[in-house]
């Protein structure tokens, strides 16, 4: 899927980053090959077009955070490699991006007319994908897209304690509060906008208490979800342990790299493979 390929190219460059052996750097191109070649598009306007949710010729399309996500492993890929085809691709992609954005900062999981929902985590992908085109771009159409994304975020997704909550719009009725996974993303999206947003960097220290106080057992497993009465308990992998340990490594490597106030390299593209090419 579309929506982990990223995920993978990010861990090789990481590798690649700490010992420079150029077969890390033949599976990042394969990588950004398969990006390129085997998801198709549907045009959606002029230099625009979502990208299908799978390689299969009848997969979704119009999956917005899909199309986020290819628009970051594109646009990262033709930094890395000096490839324009990465970006051509990219560029159509982060178009429908912020095309599909509503009038109120908020993006629907899809722009297919049924799936009209907004919740956390999505919303989350969808920033997070565009931050990270934005730090290598310094694209001012992603910087105002962030900007609306924001604010609709921490004023819609958030109870009155500054929790996460699943949904601003629902598509149906649910039966849980909350759910680990908006913890995660959540955690991993203020990391990489740190610094700019202050209603948003007031959130992470609230939410890593709560996790700490009612979400973690003593077993050492997270809670996967406040249900309306009581939790679902089960440590789940992917729905989300995973998620959720990699968010707080990743904010402690980043409070433990900045110290006491400093800044520190995104830790989600570390290096500069165009040096060693």
């Amino acid at each position: 899927m579309i929506t982990t390929l990223p995920y993978v190219y990010e861990a090789f460059a990481q590798v690649y980053a700490m010992d420079r052996d150029q077969k890390w750097l033949r599976v990042m191109r394969s990588i950004a090959e398969h990006g390129l070649k085997c998801y198709w598009d549907k045009q959606t306007g002029p230099n625009a077009a979502s990208c299908a949710y799978t390689p299969a010729p009848d997969a979704p399309w119009g999956v917005i955070n899909a199309s986020a996500y290819r628009a970051f492993l594109l646009t990262q890929a033709a930094h890395d490699f000096s490839d324009n085809r990465y970006q051509e691709a990219a560029d159509r992609n982060l178009n429908f991006v912020l095309a599909s954005q509503n009038e109120d900062g908020s993006w629907y999981y899809a722009v297919d007319g049924e799936r009209d929902f907004v919740d956390h985590f999505h919303t989350c992908f969808v920033m997070k994908a565009l931050a990270k085109i934005e730090q290598l771009t310094g694209s001012t159409e992603c910087r105002r897209a962030i900007e609306r994304g924001v604010a609709y975020y921490v004023k819609s997704l958030f109870d009155e304690n500054r929790l996460p909550m699943p949904f601003s719009k629902r598509p149906r009725m649910t039966v849980y509060r909350n759910e680990l996974y908006d913890y995660a993303e959540c955690l991993n999206l203020a990391v990489l906008l740190r610094g700019r947003f202050p209603e948003l960097d007031a959130i992470p220290s609230r939410v890593v208490s709560d996790v700490l106080v009612r979400w973690q057992k003593s077993d050492g497993s997270f809670r996967a979800r406040k249900l309306l009465l009581g939790w679902d308990n089960v440590p789940m992998h992917r729905w989300a342990q995973s998620q959720l340990f990699r968010s707080l490594a990743f904010l402690l490597s980043r409070e433990t790299s900045t110290g006491a106030g400093g800044s520190a390299v995104n830790a989600d593209q570390p290096f500069e493979p165009k040096e060693v090419i």
